[in-house]
């Protein structure tokens, strides 16, 4: 999969007339536009109806132009956090699609007020040479979003692109969408995401240090910060998650938490998006338990911003400064406030039981610290 990059200062020179578009040369072209937010089960329809269309009618490449960064960041002022992919999610599951070309442009405020004529015109016919597109059912491009299905139909007939317009999925009896799935998982109902994503939803974050309070009761965490602050999270409460680490870190020996290994050339990287490590080609996947929310037993009336900690089953090691994904299966329960310890620690162990059933997992004990 080759990348282009469309850069705002590139894209501002362009809009304004200060430059050209270089023509790519890349012969005939199926391609779709769109954030692609999620990557969920409509949007890889979409993108193999790109593939489809470019060897039915024997174009040269199939093509996906999306945003680097997500139009809602430019157009909304202090937007919460909202995103189901970030970008290097994105790129993976785009990759996935075995598409031949990936446009990453910014979205910025130059492109925000273009018209869908010059856009199209000016970006994917004479830059990326478009003769077939292949829209969502409910594309709108361009300033005001006055680029639909017929407005896009008629353009084509001038321009010389053909349009296909792809039909929604449903799951459920609902419209499989974004914002679909996210008010799913603000439901706390990871499930019905997972059925409209086609995959759990996944969290990739970077360990922290946390209170230390958990290695005490018997239930030590991890303190999972965010690669990207606005990566939407479920619903407060505790979850059965997988957690897949680097190989490189998780314990040989004691296996009963571990769920598989897989191969994933995938680089590592930190908030700031420099690497950690180069491509670690094992990842070892454990189950766990997991809180997202304020820790009102220890705080209160609880921290002023929402934690994420992962409890991971039979891990023994130093995951701090490390990045790990967390995939939510279940919500278990909401978070409630504990009269103390005791308490606490005694719904730990039956949460940890229905965990362990739900992921597979046996032990004898469901209290072994680790």
């Amino acid at each position: 999969m080759r990348m282009i990059r469309l850069t705002e200062e590139y894209i501002t020179r362009i809009v304004a007339g200060e430059c050209d578009l270089p023509s790519e040369h890349l012969g005939p072209t199926a391609l779709s536009v769109g954030s692609f937010d999620g990557l969920h089960r409509g949007h890889r329809e979409l993108l193999s109806c790109v593939g489809e269309a470019k060897n039915r009618r024997l174009l040269d490449t199939g093509c996906v132009f999306t945003f680097r960064h997500h139009p809602r960041l430019v157009l909304t002022t202090d937007p919460e956090p909202f995103l189901l992919t970030t970008w290097r999610e994105k790129l993976a599951a785009l990759h996935e699609a075995q598409l031949d070309l990936v446009v990453a442009a910014d979205f910025c405020p130059a492109l925000a007020r273009l018209d869908y004529r010059s856009f199209v015109d000016t970006f994917l016919v004479q830059y990326l040479g478009m003769k077939h597109f292949v829209a969502g059912y409910d594309a709108h491009l361009g300033a005001d979003r006055r680029g639909n299905a017929r407005t896009l139909e008629a353009l084509g007939e001038e321009l010389g692109y053909t349009l296909e317009v792809c039909s929604a999925l449903r799951e459920g009896g609902d419209t499989i969408s974004s914002s679909v799935i996210r008010d799913a998982l603000r439901a706390g109902d990871p499930q019905k995401a997972e059925a409209m994503l086609g995959r759990p939803y996944a969290l990739w974050g970077e360990v922290a240090p946390g209170d230390g309070r958990g290695r005490t009761i018997g239930y030590p965490t991890a303190n999972v910060v965010p690669l990207d602050p606005y990566k939407l999270l479920p619903a407060p409460g505790v979850y059965a998650v997988r957690v897949q680490m680097p190989g490189d870190i998780a314990r040989v020996g004691r296996q009963d938490g571990v769920l598989g290994h897989i191969t994933e050339a995938l680089p590592e990287v930190d908030r700031q998006g420099d690497l950690v490590s180069t491509a670690p080609s094992e990842w070892v996947v454990f189950g766990g338990m997991l809180n997202y929310g304020k820790v009102p037993t220890f705080h209160g009336e609880g921290l002023p911003v929402p934690r994420v900690e992962a409890h991971i089953f039979s891990f023994d090691g130093d995951l701090r400064g490390r990045t790990i994904k967390i995939e939510f299966l279940r919500r278990l329960r909401a978070e409630r406030k504990f009269a103390g310890v005791e308490e606490l620690v005694a719904q730990l162990r039956i949460d940890e039981v229905a965990a362990r059933t739900l992921l597979g997992l046996n032990r004898s004990s469901t209290n072994d610290p680790d």
